[in-house]
C-alpha cells in the first residue's frame, strides 16, 4: 500500500485543485485532508503504524495554523522526518523565514491561476513522491 499524503488546508477550492493535480500526475498515494493543524496532529498520533509520505500545509487556518503545526512537528523525532511543503498565498519574507526555521522543507506560493497551481502540484509530486529519498520513520 502506498503511504498517505496529508493535505492540511481549509480552502475547499484549493483542495480541489490539489486533488486534480495529483490525479493528473497519476500518483496512487491516498490523500487525506484536514482543515487545520490540530486535526492533522490528532490523526497522526492515532495512526501510529501507518506511514505518511508527504504533508502539504497551508499557513493561514483557524484553530491551529501552519506555524503552530510546524512547531509541534519539529519537537517530534518521528514527525520531523516527514517532509512538509508549505502551500500558501503569503509571499511575506517573514513567513518564509519562519517556516524554514521551523523545519519546512519547501515553501511554495499558491498561484491564482488553477492551471498554474496544478502544474506546481505535479512538480511537487514528481520531486517528493518519485525522486526524493526520505528517511525511514
Amino acid at each position: 500500500m502506498n503511504d498517505l499524503i496529508l493535505i492540511i488546508e481549509d480552502n475547499d477550492d484549493d483542495v480541489l485543485v490539489i486533488e486534480r493535480g495529483f490525479k493528473k500526475g497519476k500518483i496512487a498515494n491516498p490523500l487525506k485532508r484536514f482543515v487545520n493543524g490540530k486535526e492533522a496532529l490528532d490523526f497522526m498520533e492515532s495512526i501510529q503504524n501507518k506511514s505518511i509520505e508527504l504533508i502539504l500545509l497551508d499557513l493561514n487556518m483557524e484553530v491551529m495554523n501552519g506555524f503552530d503545526f510546524l512547531k509541534i512537528r519539529k519537537e517530534s523525532e518521528k514527525l520531523s522526518k516527514i517532509p512538509v511543503v508549505i502551500l500558501t498565498s503569503s509571499h511575506r519574507d517573514e513567513d518564509i523565514e519562519l517556516a524554514y526555521s521551523l523545519g519546512a522543507n519547501a515553501y511554495v506560493e499558491k498561484p491564482i491561476d488553477p492551471k498554474e497551481f496544478i502544474k506546481i502540484i505535479m512538480t511537487i509530486e514528481e520531486f517528493w513522491i518519485v525522486l526524493a529519498k526520505k528517511p525511514l520513520l
